[in-house]
């Protein structure tokens, strides 16, 4: 493996290319000759978001009212109800 295939650059200018590619991350490695497990690893390590803590106010469900309600985020069976518009743009933007 060449020594420009181990660095981070290169792997940056792969996931571009792929966006802009329509192909599939298989189908991408296929056609240009890259290991998909290592792209993978890499997309990975690309994508990773930094944990960082938000603030939030909790209040009792009764003193919560769907009047000023953004949106309900659902994963299994806990929901987050928004009722801020800089959280849930904060959210939104750790989330893309």
């Amino acid at each position: 493996m060449s020594k420009s295939i181990k660095n981070k650059q290169f792997w940056e200018q792969q996931l571009e290319k792929l966006k802009i590619s329509d192909l599939s991350r298989s189908q991408y490695c296929r056609d240009y000759g890259i290991n998909y497990d290592r792209f993978s690893y890499w997309i990975k390590k690309l994508n990773a978001v930094t944990a960082t803590f938000v603030p939030v106010k909790v209040q009792p469900p009764e003193r919560t009212t769907n009047a000023s309600l953004l949106c309900t985020l659902e994963l299994r069976e806990n929901s987050l109800k928004i009722h801020d518009h800089s959280a849930l743009a904060l959210i939104l933007d750790r989330l893309t």
